[in-house]
């Protein structure tokens, strides 16, 4: 079923509307911050292009010294100083533009990351995971190109295709007007090519990023693929998106192809006329042999720039359509968080209910409604359970009181304010979460207890270790805390996981504790620690437990039932064991009455 989920999400995330079309003005942002490194890029872009359209002048003024039994050293000395400052120039460019790149590109990981971590959970319910990968690895990586071989390429082409122009003006107008006939051929040719290579651009980015994602579903669900002996068939299908990433790529290369053997072709043509019509001239006395090998100099100092522009100009396009699906991500709205009232600034009135949900109803899509019309109060300090069959939404309450959603209709209240209203992130310090899979962040045991307490001292994460009996996989390597969990928590064992989970939370200190299914992976024994752990707890913090278990739930001071989306039932367990036939039910298949 959870294959079946994510393969409908790939496919529905890959049959929408492309994001939308942006362009280099939308871009600028990104570079605002770099503009004294663009400003030094392009003063010593200038400098290289002066000194580079300076050296058909220099051979010029060697082939005439030669013809006129002048002194060669002169000029051969300027001529060694004017390539050899152009060389350092051009190093000097390239280096500053692939630093500012970098730069730049930091600048967008940074925005990339900060909006992806903040998005809304729906988000996330709906994009595959590697779909964001590939957009802050692959897409950003194509962006670079906008900045280190895009945009100061082509303006440093536009600045020397100047230079060249005025200059072979200068020689001969009517061999330039030969030249650029066969220029403008080549640049409107190319032109249509670059616009053709954004759209194949865009979509190799998006068969790539279908690629990651199924890679990065295969891995997730590496021992279920092996367990249901799957792995030919996940083969296969990365295989099959690997190959419609190829087929794109193919087609890329096939409109890139096209650039070179066009401007070739120009250049070529160009050559020949001028050779020709040139040494014409030269017969005729209207021109010396040195202005005419200036003038081809030029000619290729004109055809170098535009072919280096075309190829700008490809790639910016290129870079564009990658930067469209990043600027899509940017430009989604992140999670509420308002400016409101720090949690210790309110004042809870006496005997109001700590927590309350008032005719709550909410669901993951309008036509299936998950919860309804909920309604209910936790008194501060209190032992609160949650139970009913699968699917009634327990888990689902546990997410909306840890915000993850905002609920259709009704509101849920802390101390009094609605959530809705209160900071996000006083809101959330004062709530500890235990999820149902337990899931642990790769990295060290102290890194996952970190997490609930970031500045816990060793002694403190060792006595809560203790206290959930995980003592023992501290003690299996000398790195101690600093033991490695593996890949989302892969070395440890089920119960392990839970176990650290639950270290994590009651290091935390949190007002509120939510437990979903907190002893589902661990035996009957360790169950019974883990209990006896909860007891320790402080009366200050209220505790929230979703369980099917009802062993781990009978001592509770309020017993919520839900049935299909609704609430059937609170009371104790006394209470709803005359009360409650569904209640009634659960205890006695499981033995409790």
């Amino acid at each position: 079923m959870t294959d079946q989920l994510t393969a409908t999400a790939i496919d529905n995330f890959d049959a929408k509307a492309g994001p939308p079309k942006t362009s280099l003005k939308d871009f600028w942002p990104h570079l605002r911050d770099h503009r004294f490194a663009i400003v030094i890029v392009a003063v010593v872009s200038l400098a290289a292009t002066v000194l580079t359209v300076a050296q058909p002048l220099v051979v010029r003024g060697m082939i005439d010294a030669v013809g006129a039994s002048e002194a060669l050293g002169p000029w051969v000395a300027v001529l060694v100083g004017v390539t050899l400052g152009e060389a350092l120039l051009r190093g000097l460019q390239s280096f500053a533009l692939q630093r500012t790149g970098e730069a730049v590109i930091l600048g967008l990981r940074k925005s990339l990351i900060a909006r992806i971590l903040r998005l809304p959970m729906h988000q996330y319910d709906h994009r595959p995971k590697g779909d964001f990968i590939s957009r802050m690895g692959a897409d950003t990586g194509v962006v670079r190109s906008i900045v280190t071989s895009g945009l100061f390429d082509f303006i440093s082409a536009i600045l020397m295709f100047l230079a060249a122009v005025v200059l072979m003006v200068m020689l001969d107008p009517f061999l330039f007007a030969i030249t650029v006939g066969s220029v403008i051929v080549g640049a409107v040719g190319v032109t249509f090519v670059g616009k053709a290579i954004r759209v194949i651009s865009q979509r190799t980015q998006e068969e790539v990023s279908a690629m990651t994602s199924l890679v990065e579903r295969a891995l997730a669900s590496i021992r279920l693929i092996r367990a249901s002996d799957a792995t030919a068939h996940e083969e296969k299908r990365v295989g099959a998106a690997a190959a419609r990433a190829y087929d794109a790529g193919v087609a890329m290369a096939r409109l890139q192809a096209t650039v070179q053997p066009l401007m070739s072709i120009c250049i070529q043509g160009a050559f020949i006329v001028v050779l020709a019509l040139g040494g014409i001239r030269v017969a005729g006395g209207q021109m010396s042999i040195g202005e005419l090998m200036a003038f081809i100099l030029y000619l290729f100092l004109l055809v170098m720039p535009v072919t280096q522009a075309m190829g700008a100009f490809t790639q910016i396009q290129a870079g564009l359509a990658a930067f469209d699906r990043i600027a899509e991500i940017i430009a989604l709205p992140i999670e509420e968080d308002p400016a409101g009232i720090p949690l210790r600034h309110q004042h809870q009135t006496a005997g109001a209910p700590l927590l309350a949900f008032d005719n709550v109803s909410f669901g993951y899509s309008a036509a299936h409604p998950t919860l309804d019309d909920v309604t209910f109060r936790i008194a501060p300090g209190s032992r609160v359970a949650i139970v009913g069959p699968s699917g009634a939404g327990k888990s689902t309450l546990l997410a909306l009181i840890e915000r993850f959603y905002i609920p259709d209709s009704g509101a849920i209240t802390y101390q009094g304010c609605n959530v809705r209203e209160l900071g996000m992130s006083d809101y959330r310090n004062s709530i500890g979460y235990l999820e149902q899979n337990a899931p642990a962040l790769g990295g060290t045991i102290g890194d996952n207890l970190r997490l609930g307490k970031r500045d816990a001292t060793a002694a403190e994460m060792e006595a809560v270790l203790a206290q959930v009996q995980l003592t023992e996989v501290v003690a299996r390597s000398a790195l101690g805390l600093e033991t490695q969990v593996g890949d989302s928590g892969g070395l440890l064992s089920g119960g392990e996981r839970q176990r650290l989970s639950w270290a994590r939370v009651l290091l935390g200190q949190q007002r509120v504790l939510l437990f979903d299914e907190p002893t589902s992976s661990v035996d009957s024994t360790t169950e019974k620690a883990l209990l006896s752990a909860l007891e320790g707890v402080s009366s200050e913090r209220t505790l929230i437990v979703v369980a099917h278990r009802l062993s781990t739930v009978v001592a509770s001071d309020q017993i919520i039932v839900l049935k299909d989306g609704r609430v059937d039932a609170i009371g104790t367990h006394g209470e709803l064991l005359a009360n409650s036939a569904l209640y009634a039910d659960l205890a006695r298949n499981q033995l409790l009455t």
